[in-house]
């Protein structure tokens, strides 16, 4: 009974064995009774309690079937009895007889209080479970609901964000741009165009770091060109580095592959917070980036490892400061936010989108030495896409292109349509402001070579007006390229644009050298 009700507490299967226990007790405890002189035996007692396996029974109904056989078989003993039935051995005086009923009644009648007390503990544990169960349920709706709008609030927040911040970059490039502007304006545009990408840095920051937190940080696998990754986000940040006396060098190994599978956005946000840090925490030396490859073990034909580094001659970092150079919203020494500014979240963000993309990253340092940061990614090896971006953009194209922009902000599309004449000084561009228009214009029109559309629109959104134009209109209208226009960054929210028929997505704010590709992509 000790084992069997050890195992029944570990939470054991036990409804065989306790019923085997249970038939061989009262057979034997019976048969014993029977031969040393029925309800007149000592060992009646005994009967009464070879009952108590089925106490150890899963359900209630197991339980009193298993006491209740045990009592018919003493009251069928005591019935033989009185009806004169002749035992084995039978004991004198014959009113012994009612004494071993009644000790049979009083063990019968204990074992049902521990039964319906352990009934009680048992309602009450399952109860307290239920309840608890009900709590939790509760609370993972709550969180739930909380998830859920914090992402509405990430994506609110985006949108409002990134709407202004395209309009502020757009002019600024397109100051910059204008020959006909003399030098001062144009520096007085830079440094606008320069505080607005810091600006721009530390929301995608701080939205990196709440879809991190949400477990929705997107990575796209798709071939790019490593090579011209690497120089971009190198050269993204020489202008920032010239301004200080620094060597600032990029240096790549002769076996380090042209094309590889991986995000090459992502890659580059890497690169440009590590770089940035570098030049952010040294006043003069040099600024190194390495850039090697190894073939993977597993499959060295198909894959491979990279590694970058970052190496600096700047303060350098305590020893006993290391663990917290990761950490969100802190930077190792407090005293850096007031010498050097920073929000704390670069390195933070860097280790997850490099862990999110399968890889590693450490550092190394020493205080007025210098940093050296390592990452290591592991990547799959692709040959260079048929038909590729066109790669310079810089001259002017006299090609006659329809471009239609659906944008409900009028200073979007200004925006829009100006950085584009300044590259296509022959398009014809069209500006509609909500989706129903846009849908009327690709139907009416004269054929466009691509649509610009925005997802956010009054009367018809963008993508009800793709999945319109995709299954309403005939060929070669329904066929004409979309590429979305959105300020939300959210992986969902693009998987949603692609299923209702986007050729792809540009986040905004865009560049124009980035959106002057995008549209070369299908004109050419």
């Amino acid at each position: 009974m000790l084992v069997l009700g050890g195992l029944r507490l570990a939470g054991v299967r036990l409804s065989p064995l306790i019923t085997a226990l249970q038939a061989l007790t009262l057979a034997q405890a019976f048969y014993i009774t029977w031969i040393t002189g029925g309800i007149y035996s000592a060992t009646t007692s005994w009967l009464a309690l070879a009952t108590l396996p089925a106490i150890l029974a899963y359900t209630q109904r197991a339980r009193l079937i298993g006491l209740g056989v045990g009592w018919l078989l003493i009251v069928g003993l005591y019935g033989y009895a009185l009806m004169g039935g002749d035992m084995s051995w039978p004991i004198k005086p014959n009113n012994l007889i009612h004494w071993h009923f009644m000790m049979a009644i009083v063990i019968f009648g204990m074992q049902l209080v521990l039964l319906l007390l352990l009934g009680k503990v048992r309602n009450e544990r399952l109860q307290y479970a239920q309840q608890q169960r009900r709590k939790l349920r509760q609370l993972t709706k709550n969180l739930q609901n909380s998830q859920n709008q914090k992402d509405q609030f990430v994506a609110s927040v985006s949108h409002e964000l990134r709407t202004p911040m395209n309009a502020i970059l757009g002019l600024a490039d397109l100051i910059q741009q204008d020959k006909r502007l003399d030098d001062d304006i144009h520096s007085k545009a830079g440094d606008i165009q320069k505080s607005g990408e810091h600006l721009l840095t530390v929301i995608n920051d701080l939205l990196d770091h709440a879809q991190m937190q949400a477990g929705r940080l997107q990575v796209v696998q798709e071939p790019f060109n490593l090579h011209d990754t690497l120089e971009m986000s190198f050269q993204l940040l020489r202008r920032r580095a010239q301004s200080k006396p620094l060597r600032y060098t990029l240096h790549t190994e002769p076996n380090l592959p042209h094309w590889v599978v991986g995000d090459s956005h992502r890659l580059t946000q890497i690169l440009v917070n590590l770089l940035g840090n570098a030049i952010k925490f040294t006043a003069k030396g040099e600024i190194n980036m390495h850039c090697a490859a190894e073939p993977a073990p597993e499959d060295p034909q198909h894959r491979c490892v990279l590694k970058i580094s970052v190496r600096d001659t700047g303060i350098g970092i305590a020893p006993e400061l290391h663990s917290r150079v990761f950490g969100s919203f802190s930077q190792a020494d407090s005293s850096i936010a007031r010498r050097f500014g920073g929000n704390g979240l670069g390195l933070s963000i860097t280790r997850g989108l490099v862990e999110a993309m399968g890889g590693s990253i450490d550092f190394e340092s020493q205080v007025d030495v210098g940093t050296t940061f390592t990452v290591t990614l592991p990547c799959a090896l692709s040959c260079a896409p048929a038909r590729s971006l066109p790669q310079d953009e810089a001259g002017n194209c006299d090609q006659m292109v329809r471009i239609l922009i659906a944008d409900d902000n009028p200073l979007n599309r200004q925006i829009a349509a100006l950085q584009l004449h300044h590259h296509f000084t022959q398009a014809q561009i069209t500006e509609v402001d909500n989706g129903l228009q846009a849908f009327e214009a690709v139907r009416d029109g004269p054929g466009f070579d691509v649509v610009l559309m925005d997802l956010l629109m009054p009367e018809m959104d963008g993508q009800a007006a793709t999945r319109k134009i995709r299954s309403e209109l005939p060929a070669p209208q329904c066929l004409t390229p979309i590429i979305a226009l959105t300020a939300n960054a959210d992986k969902d929210a693009l998987a949603l644009c692609l299923a209702a028929g986007m050729n792809e997505c540009v986040v905004k704010p865009f560049n124009r050298s980035l959106l002057i590709k995008r549209v070369l992509f299908y004109v050419t």
